[in-house]
């Protein structure tokens, strides 16, 4: 007769811990800037032992120490750039020009001058190149219809 077997001891993942000192964006000592977290009135704030820098955000339950201390470099980043830069960064530049001079006519996806004196009225505005349908036609695009159900070939 065997013996019953035993069952594997279960191991334990060790959490990461985060760390809760920082090293000091103004003297650049190495854990010196410690961390306070106030959840209840939703305050976080760093403290610089050495050189008295100090930084408060607001907070919520999922704040971590090291998102208060990102936070306070990212705004100290921005007060270090220029103002003018500051402008430009934040909405990019883009180019507004008419680049369609290149797209062909006959491809249906130039723009098109809508210059006609018909008072407004939209239906009868590309009425010579439109079908039955309504749409416009595979000739009038500059395309062949390949696939046309009508018996014209016989």
């Amino acid at each position: 007769m065997g013996r019953r077997a035993k069952k594997a001891p279960v191991q334990t993942k060790k959490r990461v811990t985060l760390s809760k000192e920082f090293k000091c964006p103004f003297c650049a000592n190495d854990n010196v800037v410690g961390c306070k977290m106030d959840f209840k009135g939703g305050i976080g704030r760093l403290d610089c032992r050495l050189c008295q820098a100090s930084y408060s955000m607001p907070i919520h339950h999922l704040h971590e120490p090291i998102d208060v201390f990102s936070e306070w470099l990212d705004d100290c980043e921005a007060a270090a750039r220029p103002k003018d830069l500051d402008d430009d960064a934040e909405q990019p530049q883009y180019d507004d020009g008419d680049d369609d001079d290149d797209i062909p006519d006959n491809s249906g996806l130039a723009r098109r001058d809508d210059d006609d004196d018909d008072g407004g009225n939209q239906k009868g505005h590309n009425q010579s190149t439109a079908t039955a349908g309504g749409q416009p036609s595979y000739s009038a695009l500059g395309l062949e219809d390949s696939d046309s159900d009508s018996d014209d070939d016989e």
